[in-house]
């Protein structure tokens, strides 16, 4: 009894404290109103709400953690992410003051408690206490706020982490010593098996493998999560009580592999999928990698039969691979997205000096066009000086742009251009050390591929396959385009990734220009000043660059709300350089450099 008691207790305290600081009330005094107030518990996977439902309460999530969708919830091909909900954090007050229905679907991750406020306390509290209800409008503001603006982080901080190796040896036990030290930089660490929970204060001393978690011990472990940074469930055996609670109490599970050893999934593996299916904890393959002199391969046969969300490599001399996981965890991961330029583009190697000079760590890369090329080159995770050896070998020394045809489709043969990409570039993007994606479009029907997995020359010839330039790639038998046209600058994939920060690299200009001329002159006009002296000249874009900056256009609004969304917007003063001006690769890189130095100065400045 005095061990229920204790376990009442806490959740009540929980409850209270929870109400008092979302609605700015002094610790003690909401007494009567924690009176009125109702709870409910969700089970791992379980939804508290669905788009198109009546918006009848309010709810304020105490313990455990949501997902937010729109779209159809019953489909994973046909909903969108919006964001996680986390303690603290409130549901629901939008319809409750509007009456709409719910705009979202909220799922439980793990086992989760709330506060109920239902419609008839929420209108008793509208004439009881009129200060709590601005407190909410505030909040409601705040939240309408986001969904305009597009500012809410899809991915919030992780807090409990369950670790399962998929085999044992010394590699794996090594690396999750190494991590639990790289999370301690971010904070507490708490790191429980079912063998050490005596020596932690548990309830229990251990936990054996045929036994139930008792109630006390979950309410042990709940409590855990308020006094430390990061809760580790480590589980040595798969098929047990403690793993399958460990993994639906988990914000993120982390299966640990090492990537020399057979990659088929273990038979535990699908019993274990199958007595967490209602669990929606995200899902990362950690890959312990032989040295970084050894190529990464064979990726995709470790993904393919697996439910995974994330994949992530671990080379064996890279600390800074651990580091990437631990802050990705704890919500410190970067991302860097790379905008479309055509040869403007190059100033992304600039961008990439810089923040290696400065010792920023980026942790996933995203981008379009040559802002995708640039971006894959960076992946692999090599210095500025052999990115940029790199680019100039492609891009001035092999001359894709100059691989001229009968313009039926396209100015550009492009075949140039697959030749060398399949010569510098042909491997599967899953074996890119750092994580990476590129989009381009269907020309079909509009939609946007999203390239993560796949033979990573494919994925840059669509995404860098220029409206008029370049003939269109065929991927998956459909003919596809460069990506600009529908998403210039992705920020916003980026955010649906386990990132807490982005960097962006905005190339399109949107500055006025006038020209000298009331109308435009004939091309004889324009060949003659070109060519004769002492006549009028005139400056007009080629064809090419019109191709290029209409492409532009069409996503100049898209680029500047997404924009807003970036933690860094980098703008590199790049206009004077022509679209198509490979010789100028050398100040267009330096450029980009300059600028973000300074840039970067300032922005350490005010952190």
């Amino acid at each position: 009894m005095a061990e229920y008691q204790q376990v009442h207790d806490s959740t009540d305290g929980r409850i209270q404290s929870t109400v008092e600081k979302y609605f700015d009330i002094r610790a003690g005094e909401g007494g009567p109103l924690m009176d009125t107030l109702e709870t409910r518990h969700l089970s791992g996977g379980e939804w508290l709400m669905r788009e198109g439902d009546e918006g009848d309460a309010l709810y304020l999530l105490v313990q455990g953690r949501l997902l937010a969708w729109s779209g159809d919830a019953d489909s994973r091909a046909e909903r969108k992410f919006l964001g996680e909900i986390v303690p603290g954090d409130s549901v629901g007050e939008v319809s409750l003051l509007t009456g709409e229905p719910r705009s979202a679907s909220v799922q439980a991750i793990r086992d989760s408690l709330l506060v109920k406020i239902s419609r008839a306390l929420f209108e008793k509290l509208v004439h009881d206490h009129p200060a709590l209800i601005l407190k909410l409008a505030s909040n409601v503001a705040s939240v309408l706020h986001k969904s305009t603006t597009g500012t809410q982080a899809v991915t919030r901080t992780l807090n409990t982490i369950t670790v399962l190796p998929l085999d044992h040896n010394p590699r794996v036990s090594d690396f999750c010593r190494r991590l639990e030290k790289e999370l301690q930089i971010h904070g507490t660490v708490l790191n429980l098996s079912p063998g050490t929970l005596g020596h932690h204060g548990a309830p229990v001393d251990c936990l054996p493998e045929d036994d139930r978690v008792p109630d006390s011990l979950r309410q042990w472990l709940n409590d855990q999560e308020y006094g430390n940074r990061f809760v580790l469930y480590h589980c040595d055996t798969p098929a047990t009580h403690w793993t399958r609670f460990a993994w639906r109490q988990s914000d993120m599970v982390l299966l640990v592999a090492d990537a020399t050893l057979d990659p088929s999934a273990r038979p535990w593996e699908h019993q274990i999928d199958e007595a967490c299916a209602s669990a929606a904890a995200h899902r990362m393959l950690v890959l312990l990698q032989p040295p970084s002199d050894k190529a990464i391969s064979n990726t995709s046969a470790w993904l393919v039969d697996r439910k995974v969300d994330f994949h992530i490599h671990v080379r064996q001399d890279k600390p800074d691979d651990v580091a990437r996981v631990a802050r990705i965890l704890s919500g410190n991961a970067r991302g860097l997205v790379l905008g479309a330029g055509a040869v403007r583009g190059f100033a992304h190697l600039g961008v990439y000096r810089a923040l290696r000079e400065a010792g920023i760590s980026i942790d996933w890369i995203g981008g379009t066009s040559i802002g995708g090329i640039m971006g894959a080159i960076m992946a692999q995770d090599v210095s500025f000086e052999q990115a940029c050896e790199l680019a100039k070998t492609s891009f001035v020394k092999g001359k894709p742009f100059s691989d001229y045809t009968i313009p039926l489709m396209s100015l550009i043969h492009g075949r140039r251009m697959e030749r060398l990409l399949k010569e510098h570039a042909g491997f599967h993007i899953e074996n890119l050390p750092i994580p990476f994606f590129c989009v381009s479009c269907k020309l079909d029907t509009g939609e946007l591929n999203l390239h993560e997995r796949g033979y990573l020359p494919d994925a840059l010839r669509a995404s860098a396959a220029m409206t008029g330039i370049i003939p269109p790639a065929v991927f998956e038998q459909r003919l596809t385009v460069d990506g600009s046209v529908i998403n210039n600058l992705p920020i916003d994939i980026m955010q649906q990734k386990p990132v807490g920060s982005i960097i962006a690299v905005d190339l399109s200009s949107s500055a006025e220009y006038h020209v000298n001329y009331d109308s435009l002159p004939s091309p004889w006009a324009v060949l003659r000043g070109r060519f004769l002296p002492f006549t009028r000249k005139y400056r007009v874009p080629s064809l090419a660059t019109i191709m290029l900056k209409a492409t532009e256009l069409g996503t100049l609004a898209h680029v500047r709300k997404v924009g807003k969304q970036a933690d860094l917007l980098l703008q590199p003063p790049i206009r004077q350089f022509g679209l198509t001006e490979i010789k100028a690769f050398d100040k267009i890189v330096d450029a980009g450099y300059k600028y973000t130095r300074e840039e970067l100065h300032a922005y350490m400045k005010k952190k």
